[in-house]
């Protein structure tokens, strides 16, 4: 079972390289981390652990895994996609609201969160074992279990104590952003640049900003950077990944405008070589 989570890590990171936006990726995230969850519940509902310690091994390390990642990113891809659209003070509101949330959630389960950054063990076969679940909790994450047999009294907190300090830390940068935007973002509008190109050409850039790591390491999303430029240059950019698509379907050169760009930088140092 440790091969299968080890797999999971590597394919969650491989999809948070690519470079499509954020909400496809944690859509991704979530079939992945469901299907192992599934894979393991078929198998404990047929499997008798030999001892105490191999069930409290799986409920708190090998479960954990995917169960924690399913709820960061299903958490992560609510925040996205219900992120507010108006200024960013009212942006700026939504997350703090949502780290008010999760304060409160750290707050109301302060004993049990005590026990697991102490690192103590002495309560393990009462929080990690089946024999002890009472089926509170069910309700809100039945699509993740549906079965008592594969789930202990303690699984879906301590799941949802390492997704939500993931997701705090998350909303902490994006509150730093926020902030960083909201002295920038006089310089953005203000600005006197203006795409002269086509849509494509525009589109084309962006991905490959993202694509080479040149911006973040590449840790930014297509949309976020689009965002962004489309104010510096006064573009309307539209449906970027419609356009993709198109750039993608191409029966000549798919980098027409990355072409065009190379060619000119090498006529200008001709020139100036000459």
């Amino acid at each position: 079972m440790e091969q299968l989570t080890k797999r999971l890590l590597t394919s969650l990171e491989i999809i948070a390289s690519k470079s499509s936006d954020q909400i496809t990726k944690c859509d991704e995230s979530i079939v992945k981390c469901k299907e192992l969850i599934y894979t393991l519940k078929k198998h404990i509902l047929d499997y008798t652990f030999k001892t105490l310690q191999e069930e409290i091994h799986f409920f708190k390390e090998i479960k954990q895994i995917p169960l924690s990642n399913v709820i960061y990113y299903s958490k992560l891809r609510s925040f996205l996609v219900n992120f507010p659209i108006g200024n960013i003070d009212i942006q700026k509101a939504y997350t703090i609201k949502k780290m008010e949330k999760i304060n409160r959630f750290m707050r109301y389960n302060h004993h049990f969160i005590q026990y697991i950054r102490q690192g103590r063990t002495e309560l393990d076969q009462y929080y990690f074992t089946r024999a002890h679940f009472d089926g509170k909790g069910m309700n809100h994450y039945r699509d993740y279990y549906g079965d008592a047999d594969f789930c202990s009294s303690h699984d879906i907190l301590f799941a949802k104590y390492v997704a939500y300090k993931r997701l705090a830390k998350f909303l902490k940068k994006r509150l730093s952003n926020l902030s960083d935007c909201n002295e920038s973002c006089n310089i953005c509008e203000n600005s006197n640049l203006k795409w002269t190109l086509s849509n494509t050409a525009y589109v084309e850039l962006i991905y490959a900003l993202v694509s080479a790591r040149a911006l973040n390491n590449g840790q930014i999303d297509i949309s976020e950077l689009d965002k962004t430029l489309s104010k510096i240059f006064n573009h309307e950019s539209g449906d970027i990944y419609k356009t993709f698509s198109e750039i993608r379907r191409r029966t000549k050169s798919r980098t027409k405008f990355l072409d065009d760009l190379s060619f000119h930088l090498r006529n200008r140092m001709d020139r100036h070589d000459s």
